[in-house]
Formats: C-alpha cells, structure tokens, sequence
C-alpha cells in the first residue's frame, strides 16, 4: 500500500497544476522506460528509498543483474543500472522550462557517452543545434600534418568521447577521448601533443554549447 501511495504521490508531482515540489528523484521514479528499460518503477522507489535511508543497496534488474542508485540530490542522481552501463541525469531551468539533462555512459574499455535532453513529461527535445556530440577533430591544436591526421583518423574510427556533469552545481559538462586508454602507449604519444584532454561545455537555456 505505501509503494501504491508513493506512486500516485509522485504522479501528481508532474500535473501542470500541481503545488509540490519536484525533483530528480521524483523524475526518475516517473520516467517510462526508455532510459531505465531494466529498472520497474518499484526497483527505483527502493533505490531512492534505500540511498536517502543511509543506504548504497544493489537491486536486481529485470536482466538478473545489479543496479545500484550511486549519487543523489535533489537535481541530480548518478545510477549504475548494470555492470557495463552508468546514466547520469540533471535537472535545470531553462527559462520558464525545467530541463532533464541525461548522460548515459557505455562502459566500453573506452567509455562512450550520449546526451539526451527532456521535459517533465519525458518528451525528448530532438533538435540537433540544441548540442553537438564533439568528434576526435574537436580535440586536436595546433598544426598537425595530412599524414598524422590521416593516421589518428584511422586510429579512432569509431569515435570514444565520455561526457560528465562537472563544476559547482554541475554548470558544466566534460568531455574527454580517451585515446591513451585506446591506442598503445608508443601510439597515442604521437598525437598526445596536438590533443586536448579535454573539452568544457556550458548551459544556455536548452542549448549545450562549447566554452571558448
């Protein structure tokens, strides 16, 4: 009984006429599986549950494996929803807008990232000059020769970039390639001084855009 109120309480948080309060917890709780395809809504009750109870307790997803809910505040939750899998998730105004911020991570040897972005009633804002996922060509200064490019393009072929939320309150967002991790040491020192390690990306409203 007390899981059916907290469900009802939690579907009342995201009604346009509602007094409450929301937060990402009550989001995550509300979002319909196609973030959280391995979670029910119950496990992520009991991982809030748990967490706010002074509690890190793994729960088994509908895989048999484990999730466990690793950060939480009231805009911002980190979860592991699987040994290779870790969604980070913000939630910020934009204007009169409140903005849910998602970072999903492949835990790859090489970790990559993809950002979506979301209203309260988990519809997806889709425009792409809302953020671009930067490539290996982002990350490269200086003047680096046709035939060093060629190879480093042929080294990463598949682009690896992690993203994660950084700075105070999160204000920011990191990204980094992970090429040392990628390549051989001997390789990747080849094109470690024509690479940044790392890109910095700050809001604007619904825009994600690149910190000069």
């Amino acid at each position: 009984m007390r899981r059916i109120l907290s469900i009802l309480v939690l579907s009342m948080v995201l009604m346009p006429s509602t007094g409450f309060s929301r937060t990402i917890a009550d989001l995550f709780a509300l979002e319909p599986g196609t973030i959280f395809p391995l979670l029910t809504r119950t496990n992520r009750l009991d991982m809030v549950d748990y967490y706010n109870s002074g509690q890190m307790v793994a729960i088994n997803n509908n895989l048999t494996g484990e999730s466990r809910l690793l950060e939480l505040d009231s805009a911002y939750l980190k979860v592991q929803t699987s040994g290779s899998r870790v969604v980070e998730m913000l939630m910020r105004k934009a204007g009169k807008d409140t903005v849910i911020t998602v970072i999903e991570t492949i835990l790859t040897p090489v970790p990559d990232s993809r950002l979506t972005q979301w209203n309260v009633h988990w519809q997806r804002f889709t425009s792409d000059k809302l953020f671009t996922m930067p490539g290996i060509d982002d990350f490269i200064i200086g003047k680096m020769s046709p035939e060093l490019r060629a190879d480093l393009q042929n080294a990463m072929i598949f682009p690896l970039v992690q993203l994660t939320f950084k700075g105070e309150n999160r204000s920011t967002i990191e990204a980094t390639h992970g090429l040392d991790r990628f390549l051989v040491k001997e390789e990747y020192k080849r094109f470690a001084p024509y690479l940044k390690p790392s890109l910095s990306y700050r809001f604007d409203g619904l825009k994600i855009k690149p910190v000069k």
